[in-house]
């Protein structure tokens, strides 16, 4: 685990005017670790176990800050549009304690996404916004429920709504998922190059080693 450290000290020495994708949002610099004391607090607070290796990261390297696409968040925090804010206040975060509920990658049918609106020129524009309205709700109560996602919390956000999630209740405790949905695209796990499952070390380690190579430099 200690090569995280050195990695991203050698990515911060090798990308200095910050080419690689999402790199000037955080800078390679980290938030101060957490006490393990507050980790435990968070844990009892919404009752789930942080996996051991994200344990590590923010007790160790940081509380967030550098890493894959515009850094990682703070524990018990994610976006809300352009700032930070705590899981309670965005919403987006399930019930921690309830085991995630998929196994491999989800989305609505195909039935579900023909329902949606396609106005023609002869809709009104008060009826065409009613349309879209009952369109969002639909999207609330089936697509962005929190139960979708529960036993898992953000991660980091790759842009355009979309997010890296890591999974900390049930089977799939400690891997990995990319959440598309902004997209309707529904979500899927993150997987390594032999067909794994990624954990946090796997992806934090493989957004460094891509960068570092030039596989991934410059957001290639």
């Amino acid at each position: 685990m200690r090569s995280i450290i050195e990695k991203l000290a050698a990515l911060r020495a090798k990308d200095v005017e910050f080419k690689v994708f999402g790199a000037g949002a955080h800078c390679y610099k980290l938030n101060p670790p957490l006490a393990e004391k507050e980790v435990q607090r968070v844990e009892q607070k919404y009752r789930f176990s942080v996996p051991k290796d994200y344990r590590w990261f923010l007790t160790s390297v940081g509380n967030g800050g550098a890493g894959p696409f515009y850094g990682i968040f703070p524990l018990e925090m994610n976006d809300d549009g352009h700032d930070l804010a705590s899981w309670e206040k965005v919403g987006l975060i399930g019930p921690l304690d309830q085991a995630f509920p998929h196994t491999e990658a989800w989305n609505l049918p195909a039935s579900f996404w023909k329902e949606e609106p396609d106005p023609g020129g002869d809709v009104t524009e008060e009826d065409e916004d009613k349309l879209w309205e009952a369109w969002d709700e639909k999207l609330e109560e089936k697509y962005w429920k929190p139960s979708v996602m529960q036993g898992a919390i953000p991660i980091c956000h790759e842009g355009c709504a979309q997010r890296d999630w890591l999974v900390v209740t049930g089977p799939q405790a400690g891997t990995m998922w990319c959440d598309m949905r902004a997209d309707n695209e529904g979500i899927a796990p993150l997987k390594n190059k032999d067909g794994t499952p990624m954990t946090f070390s796997d992806w934090y380690l493989d957004w460094l080693g891509s960068n570092l190579s030039g596989e991934r430099y410059a957001g290639a």
